[in-house]
């Protein structure tokens, strides 16, 4: 049979910003230094701070250190160290289990359950153990898996194999799915040795190995002697004795870098145990030798026993008689203090069983006083709970007639307004249908003026066509073009104003160069400007990004050029400008012509006051092309304007919202 060691040793690390674990573990890596009342000095400090602080769960947690530190002081006299621990841990749990300190009272189970452990009473160690995993926390959480690892352990020393392997089962997948390395490891090893326990060598090197790995890559070198000690005796077992020796070679150079004497005892006598049973007794002795000697030093008279009883089958066989007695007689020594020492632990738990029973009748009583707390705390989270719904029911009642009154002012609201929008769309109609008959009448009056030219001009060159002269027909020809073209540009606005009033631009806005569109339309409009010889400027051109529906614009700029040309007398001059800022670009036409009246000026934008002026050269207008300005302009989101005075010429602008 294989035999490995149950407790793992850990390596000592420092206290300061450790977590519960971390902290829990320490106390039993490494054995407090100093005196016990030096540590009761400090204890009664920590306490008195804590008192002054009002921080109750510091003082908890002092009491739980106190505990451990009695627990685990290498002075400290065994008759008495349980009942003192014990003390300190049920004076704990009852401030822990009244403050409901969650984490507090599962350190407090676990250094219960450690007492009754080292007295070996395994039962009740399980069963504080079993009472941890009642308190609330994560599956996954640190404090959990470490219940689960004493939970393991404990079953393990009571041979409740099963039980042991329903815990490491768990505790490896909760350790591996919260990547919990240094847990899954122990799950691993402690796995490995009860498959060694159930003879299944092979699954249990698999394991071990597993564990071996993890222990690498987490620098835990005292971890690893262990596993490659226990693997080394699986391969012996296996009848593979190199990798045996290879394993208790390896594990015996990381101990002698450790300076671990109990550790390089152990391996020496492995290298001893493999030598033996393939007779190589003279290497025998040499291991057993150095096993003896480490084995003393770190006084561990289980492995002295093992080095004097192997070195005396050795000395036998080899027929060294007198030496293989001598250390017969040492090693019988030996087990007579072992089994002193057994005796006196027997003679410790009979003493100590009267004051444990006496402190599990104190744990049982603050663990049901714990439990009519939790329901008692239960009850009042129910009491709140129904409250809360109460509270809640009663908001939602409010905000349901809250909402059905505002439902019922909405409504009046809604009614309200649609009163209104009837009348104002009443107004409306009313005002488009004054609008209608009215812009009727410009059309007729507008449309007859130039088809009654037509008809004339048409006349005087059907009747007398004969009796005209060359000059005569090219002027009536020149004034029959230019009834046309007057009549096309009416046309023109006419149905663009008729779209736009019915809805059929469609003004979706685009982003655009305002300055290229203004460049186009005065390269468009040049000979008409030319033909008066009049001059088109376009000052500063820079590019200009606006929002807005591009076709519309150009009928804008088209018309307000157009008009300029018209109002200004040969030889003058028409200057174009755009000029932007954060929010809007400003398009200027501002020309030297004949300018406007306040009163005109008052009519030009306005369909219901119908104004029509003569251009410098008799050009006629329809007087549709501002309104149409107006309407486009406005419904790209923009505005516009004039400035002008009688004999001083006139300034068209408008804006339209930068892109």
């Amino acid at each position: 049979m294989v035999c490995v060691c149950l407790l793992q040793p850990l390596m000592a690390q420092d206290t300061s910003g450790q977590n519960d674990v971390e902290w829990f573990e320490g106390f039993f890596s490494r054995k407090p230094s100093g005196s016990l009342s030096e540590w009761k000095e400090k204890f009664n400090d920590e306490t008195q701070d804590a008192q002054e602080q009002e921080d109750r769960a510091a003082q908890v947690r002092s009491k739980i250190k106190m505990g451990l530190i009695t627990l685990t002081h290498p002075k400290e006299q065994e008759e008495s160290k349980y009942e003192l621990a014990l003390e300190y841990f049920i004076s704990a749990k009852a401030q822990a289990d009244t403050l409901n300190l969650k984490a507090e009272q599962v350190l407090i189970y676990l250094s219960m359950a450690r007492v009754f452990e080292e007295a070996g009473n395994h039962a009740k160690s399980i069963e504080l153990l079993s009472k941890a995993q009642t308190i609330n926390l994560k599956a996954d959480d640190p404090l959990s898996l470490l219940v689960l690892n004493e939970m393991g352990r404990v079953y393990t020393l009571a041979d409740s194999i099963e039980e042991a392997h329903t815990s490491y089962t768990r505790l490896l997948r909760l350790a591996r799915a919260s990547r919990q390395e240094k847990r899954e490891a122990e799950a691993l090893f402690y796995l490995g040795v009860i498959y060694t326990r159930e003879n299944s060598f092979d699954s249990a090197l698999m394991q071990h190995k597993e564990s071996l790995k993890l222990k690498r890559t987490l620098l835990d070198k005292a971890g690893e002697v262990t596993s490659l000690n226990t693997i080394g005796d699986l391969y012996l077992e296996m009848n593979n004795p190199d990798r045996a020796l290879a394993n208790y070679v390896a594990a015996l150079e990381i101990s002698q870098a450790l300076k671990d004497d109990h550790a390089i005892a152990v391996s020496y006598n492995n290298a001893g145990k493999l030598y033996f049973h393939q007779k190589n007794y003279t290497r025998a002795i040499s291991n057993f030798d150095l096993g003896l000697q480490k084995a003393q030093q770190a006084k561990n008279p289980e492995q002295m026993k093992v080095s004097a009883d192997f070195l005396s089958q050795c000395y036998k066989e080899l027929g060294e008689y007198q030496k293989a007695l001598q250390y017969r007689e040492q090693g019988l020594g030996i087990e007579a203090m072992i089994q002193r020492e057994k005796d006196e632990r027997k003679l410790l738990d009979m003493e100590n069983s009267s004051v444990l029973e006496a402190k599990e009748q104190a744990i049982d009583k603050l663990e049901a006083k714990r439990l009519a707390h939790e329901k008692q705390l239960q009850e009042e989270r129910r009491t709140r709970y129904l409250l809360f719904a109460l509270v809640g029911l009663t908001l939602i009642v409010a905000a349901l007639v809250f909402s059905l009154y505002r439902s019922k002012q909405k409504s009046n609201l809604v009614l309200q307004a649609a009163n209104e929008k009837i009348m104002q769309q009443n107004l409306q109609l009313q005002q488009l249908n004054a609008t209608k008959d009215k812009f009727f009448s410009i059309i007729s009056h507008d449309l007859k003026g130039p088809l009654n030219s037509l008809t004339s001009f048409s006349g005087l060159l059907i009747n007398y066509f004969d009796s005209l002269s060359k000059e005569e027909i090219q002027t009536l020809a020149k004034d029959l073009d230019k009834s046309l073209k007057n009549l096309f540009a009416l046309l023109e606005n006419l149905l663009e104003w008729s779209r736009s009033q019915t809805g059929a631009i469609e003004f979706k806005p685009a982003a655009f160069d305002l300055s290229e569109l203004v460049q186009e339309n005065i390269d468009l409009l040049t000979a008409q400007a030319a033909a008066k010889n009049i001059t088109l400027l376009y000052e500063d051109p820079q590019p200009a990004s606006v929002m807005a529906h591009k076709n519309s614009v150009t009928t804008v700029i088209r018309n307000l050029i157009s008009n300029s040309i018209k109002f200004t007398p040969p030889g003058g001059k028409i200057t174009l400008s755009v000029k932007t800022s954060p929010d809007e670009a400003l398009v200027s036409i501002a020309d030297t012509g004949v300018g406007m009246s306040k009163e005109v000026i008052d009519k030009i934008f306005r369909i219901d006051a119908k104004h029509s002026t003569k251009g410098t050269a008799d050009e006629k207008g329809t007087g549709l092309g501002l309104v149409l300005c107006k309407d486009f302009v406005e419904k790209n989101n923009g505005s516009i304007g004039v400035q002008s005075e009688e004999g001083k010429g006139s300034t068209f602008y408008f804006t339209l919202p930068v892109s």
